[in-house]
């Protein structure tokens, strides 16, 4: 049940929009002019709003919106979202749960390892977050910051191999929504700006990061190779990997070597071909 203010009724604490002091801690109703934004916050771009938008409009916001008090406002720890939902459709109250405040490195943390569990920011947003922790001292070496975050080395190393890429490939990163983070990782990882720019291109349309990985592993397996348009098919252990090159475009097969193998690679050839002919983009 929500909380309200000692002598406060509901619509008290709407109409006063709780003039005369803000509670530091607990749940409320608070007008949404007392609510801004947060400027650190990691995520700049808000993709596929039209969903929140529509949902907010039929049920109205569902889980109260994190705050905490910022002067005679209120500054948003969590639910920038849903906070631009509700302006969108014109709502003048939303219920918030109010925390004590937190040092700014706090809650920068905090949000980032939110942002994380959820991949709830772009990559490259994310990864300029990482770097800008590191640059303003939060934190001395990417070791450390792996360690706050709960994040491998290595995992942290990839993340910021992104800021590598050429701007206009992060800006389509930044600005493509459903690019998880293991995609925009590989795709930095790939030493070939081309390849990357159909990786990217290739994402962007929605192509999945398991395929995504077979087209990074197939031009590693061919990288440095002759110029004949046929490669022999390789026989590593108990994999069969049949490749075919034809201007900028590899086909790639791989099956188990086992019974059946020959008649799995001929289906999925099939169905590769209808898949291809049914792709409009290629048109």
């Amino acid at each position: 049940m929500t909380k309200l203010p000692e002598g406060k009724s509901r619509l008290d604490l709407v109409k006063s929009g709780l003039t005369g002091g803000l509670p530091k801690r607990g749940r409320f109703i608070v007008s949404i002019d007392r609510l801004q934004e947060d400027p650190d916050n990691e995520r700049k771009i808000f993709n596929n709003m039209d969903d929140m938008i529509e949902s907010v409009r039929r049920h109205g916001i569902i889980e109260p919106i994190t705050v905490t008090q910022d002067g005679e406002r209120y500054r948003i720890l969590t639910g920038h979202r849903r906070f631009r939902a509700a302006k969108a459709v014109g709502l003048t109250e939303l219920e918030v749960l109010v925390r004590e405040p937190d040092d700014q490195i706090t809650r920068r943390f905090k949000s980032l390892i939110s942002n994380i569990q959820r991949e709830n920011i772009a990559a490259v947003e994310l990864a300029e977050t990482l770097r800008s922790l590191l640059d303003t001292g939060a934190v001395t070496t990417q070791r450390e910051l792996a360690a706050q975050i709960g994040k491998s080395e290595q995992w942290m190393s990839s993340m910021l191999r992104l800021l590598e890429l050429p701007a206009r490939l992060q800006e389509e990163l930044r600005n493509t929504p459903g690019i998880g983070y293991e995609m925009a990782q590989r795709i930095a990882q790939v030493d070939d700006s081309r390849l990357q720019e159909e990786l990217v291109s290739a994402a962007a349309a929605g192509e999945s990061t398991r395929s995504i990985r077979a087209r990074i592993e197939t031009h590693r397996t061919l990288h440095g190779g002759g110029k004949g348009k046929r490669d022999a098919g390789s026989r590593t252990g108990s994999l069969i990997q049949l490749n075919h090159r034809e201007g900028n475009c590899i086909a790639t097969l791989r099956a188990k070597r086992e019974p059946g193998a020959r008649e799995a690679m001929l289906e999925a050839l099939r169905q590769l071909t209808r898949q291809v002919k049914e792709n409009d983009s290629l048109r």
